[in-house]
């Protein structure tokens, strides 16, 4: 499937001629049968007045051009007066509200995708709206939904909301699993911050990792009964440290006493 903006300024080449023939100015819708009727050929090309070419006499496109079989194939819109009531319709899919048939708004338009091959409209990519903080804001909704194509309003199916489908799943997955994650993670820090307080320690709380908050808990614990152990033992040496000696000046008065110093004159 190819954006309908894809097309826009893509060069036109005859293949039996190798001729440039102009570039594509715009699209023709047809709201009938939800499809493309007609390249719009750019007048500064290779001819001077405004000419179109039926989407069935374009044999490809793709990435740098859009080929025809001839120029022959270029026509002038009034030779065709079928396309030319569309071009005076002035249809336009992309900045068209959308809504349903029991007047739900779903957005606003912002682009159609078109089959290369057939030049059916195959879905559209709405925003705004219902979408709002959904879906990363976008969404797709399949042309089967589509029931009118109008100047002011497409209007789908009675119930066509259910059938909108991520513009970009990757980015709505991976979102959910962000918030998942998220959520996890602070169920089990709430969970281990509840232990902390329980047993009323001071320990630095790790958010991030709360088998380590855990294990910290256990650790501060052992710590705390072997720190009361040795202050009891500190305690108790200080206690017989601090007992005063008895006698000890009796005992160095004995000693004294015992041992008198004799001095006697040099001979």
């Amino acid at each position: 499937m190819k954006p309908s903006r894809k097309f826009l300024s893509l060069p036109i080449i005859s293949l039996s001629e190798g001729q440039h023939i102009g570039y594509v100015k715009g699209l023709v819708i047809d709201a009938s049968t939800k499809s493309l009727a007609a390249l719009v050929i750019d007048p500064k090309g290779f001819f001077k007045d405004q000419r179109i070419i039926p989407y069935g006499k374009v044999v490809s496109v793709g990435d740098d051009a859009i080929t025809i079989d001839k120029g022959g194939h270029v026509e002038k819109s009034a030779s065709l007066p079928e396309i030319l009531s569309l071009i005076k319709e002035k249809l336009s899919i992309i900045g068209t509200r959308v809504i349903t048939q029991s007047g739900k708004t779903l957005g606003i338009a912002e682009e159609y995708y078109i089959d290369p091959e057939t030049g059916a409209i195959t879905q559209i990519e709405i925003s705004g709206g219902k979408l709002e903080g959904l879906l990363n804001g976008k969404a797709l909704l399949q042309a089967e939904y589509i029931s009118t194509i109008g100047q002011d309003v497409i209007v789908t199916q009675k119930g066509s909301e259910v059938h909108l489908a991520a513009a970009d799943k990757g980015i709505s997955d991976s979102f959910k699993s962000i918030l998942h994650s998220t959520s996890h993670l602070a169920s089990e820090t709430t969970h281990s911050i509840g232990k902390y307080f329980k047993k009323d320690k001071a320990i630095e709380i790790n958010p991030v990792n709360p088998e380590i908050f855990e294990s910290e808990i256990a650790s501060s614990n052992e710590q705390s009964e072997d720190t009361a152990s040795t202050s009891a033992d500190s305690t108790e040496r200080t206690d017989i440290a601090a007992q005063p000696l008895e006698n000890t000046s009796i005992e160095n008065s004995d000693v004294a006493e015992s041992s008198p110093i004799t001095k006697e004159p040099l001979g």
